[in-house]
């Protein structure tokens, strides 16, 4: 008895990790806290209503997602701003939205593309809509999400997932103003759309990454 005890203890005790860590990184990913920021685990005990041991598994599970930063004597707070990381993690996430396009070109299917192509047409109506920086990049990541699923590889999907969260919390603290114009955003990805439609995955593989260099030469100009 005293065994299975424990094991529904340890089980209890990481479900309550999980849902901590969930909350924190859906908290980090929607711009509440910011770079720098320090964490205070006791109000995070009192927030979440649980012990001490599932916020500090999930702030370990934060430090090594590359989230926040646990400090020996001092406590927790979010990285600090850096530009180099910054752009390092926009071009990790350059090379392989590339390699999704020239894949999502070879193995898609009729109906993967037909999705894609109903809501990128929905998106042209309403360009302006796009300045607003919460609006850019929900439609990038519905847009470059639905290539990567075309894929139809679940090793590039893990990787994919994990350096897209990292990237989309840098870049919502990045800048303070939407500095990028979305008709030329939307050309764009309307001709990475047309080269996957047409099996082209060369041109697939090149226009993304095009697209890709070219955001983050804006980003480079205009970061501190």
């Amino acid at each position: 008895m005293e065994y299975f005890q424990n094991v529904y203890q340890k089980s209890s005790v990481k479900m309550k990790s999980v849902a901590v860590y969930d909350e924190l990184k859906k908290e980090l990913l929607t711009g509440k806290w910011k770079f720098g920021e320090k964490i205070l685990v006791n109000e995070l005990i009192e927030k979440f209503d649980v012990s001490r041991r599932p916020v500090m598994d999930a702030m370990k599970m934060l430090q090594s997602d590359g989230y926040i930063e646990i400090i020996p004597q001092s406590g927790c707070k979010v990285v600090d701003y850096n530009k180099k990381n910054i752009l390092d993690q926009l071009l990790l996430s350059s090379t392989l939205e590339s390699l999704c396009a020239e894949l999502a070109a070879i193995y898609h299917t009729e109906e993967e593309f037909e999705y894609i192509e109903n809501y990128f047409a929905k998106q042209q109506k309403n360009p302006e809509k796009l300045r607003d920086k919460l609006n850019y990049l929900k439609f990038t990541r519905e847009t470059h999400f639905a290539i990567f699923m075309m894929t139809h590889s679940e090793m590039i999907k893990a990787q994919t997932i994990k350096i897209w969260n990292l990237t989309d919390f840098y870049l919502l603290n990045s800048f303070d103003y939407f500095m990028f114009d979305p008709v030329i955003s939307l050309t764009s990805h309307g001709e990475i759309i047309q080269h996957i439609k047409a099996r082209n995955g060369k041109l697939a593989k090149e226009s993304m990454l095009e697209y890709t260099q070219n955001f983050i030469g804006n980003l480079r100009s205009s970061l501190p």
